[in-house]
């Protein structure tokens, strides 16, 4: 279907029974069902009730799968919390990102520019009430059968540590957060160094290859998904910037500065 808007979500039917979801342009959900089960992939912000808006397109349970441990693709998560069926997963090497982000809940909403910002959706309750769930360990191999369809998980630290791809191997199309993206951080203070990354995109590439990966979609508000030979330019763009011959640009960004490489329509952001 083409793309509709629900409030301040934008959701688009990328494939039958499933459905990109991006809310107020700046981070992407997915919304993946089978025939017992349904996986939410991310959950923003967070901004509205997720549990409730994905009863919009579906009664089945949801389980969620974090791509990994960042504020814009967890915080959502409190909205499955509080009756014990929900499950919630992330890799264990993200945990200790996951749990800063939870604990300063409470601080965040209260901060100035946040309620600039998103203040009009926190009216109506408090946040000291807001509870998140724990959340299960979820690696490599690791298979989430949703009756029907089946999305397989792979690791690809580099963004974080605990960065996962699921793959969706029947409709050939690939959940990958930010660890396959057009603008790429790896200057986060978690993140891996430029090789350790390689190595794990070299790897990733692989699977997505042999599984005959056609459609690679982020957590964020790409128009159009990537594709295996934009991942091939990934790979050539790091090589170079391990040589030492590219040329950067430093960037400074409210999350931190560094070296921007460019490398045709691929950029990678690097610690200085």
């Amino acid at each position: 279907m083409s793309e509709q808007q629900y409030g301040i979500y934008y959701v688009e039917e990328i494939a039958p029974g499933a459905f990109k979801i991006c809310e107020r342009r700046e981070a992407s959900m997915y919304l993946v069902m089978g025939s017992t089960k349904a996986c939410l992939i991310d959950t923003a912000f967070g901004l509205t009730d997720l549990k409730a808006f994905t009863r919009q397109f579906t009664e089945l349970p949801v389980t969620v799968v974090n791509t990994h441990g960042h504020i814009d693709h967890v915080l959502g998560n409190h909205w499955f919390c509080g009756k014990g069926e929900e499950e919630v997963y992330l890799n264990l090497k993200d945990k200790d990102l996951y749990d800063e982000v939870v604990s300063e809940y409470i601080g965040m909403i209260n901060d100035p520019g946040v309620q600039e910002q998103y203040g009009e959706f926190m009216q109506g309750f408090d946040p000291a009430t807001v509870s998140f769930p724990k959340t299960k360990d979820i690696k490599e191999g690791d298979l989430i059968d949703l009756g029907g369809r089946t999305l397989e998980i792979v690791e690809i630290p580099g963004h974080t540590p605990g960065s996962i791809l699921l793959l969706d191997k029947a409709d050939k199309i690939c959940y990958a957060g930010d660890s396959m993206i057009e603008n790429l951080w790896l200057f986060l203070e978690e993140s891996l160094k430029p090789e350790e990354y390689l190595a794990s995109l070299k790897h990733a590439r692989d699977i997505l290859a042999a599984a005959g990966i056609e459609r690679i979609y982020n957590g964020h508000f790409s128009d159009v998904p990537l594709s295996l030979e934009y991942v091939d330019n990934m790979i050539r763009g790091v090589e170079t910037l391990l040589t030492g011959k590219a040329e950067g640009v430093p960037f400074e960004n409210h999350a931190g500065a560094g070296m921007e490489y460019t490398f045709g329509e691929w950029k990678i952001l690097c610690k200085q």
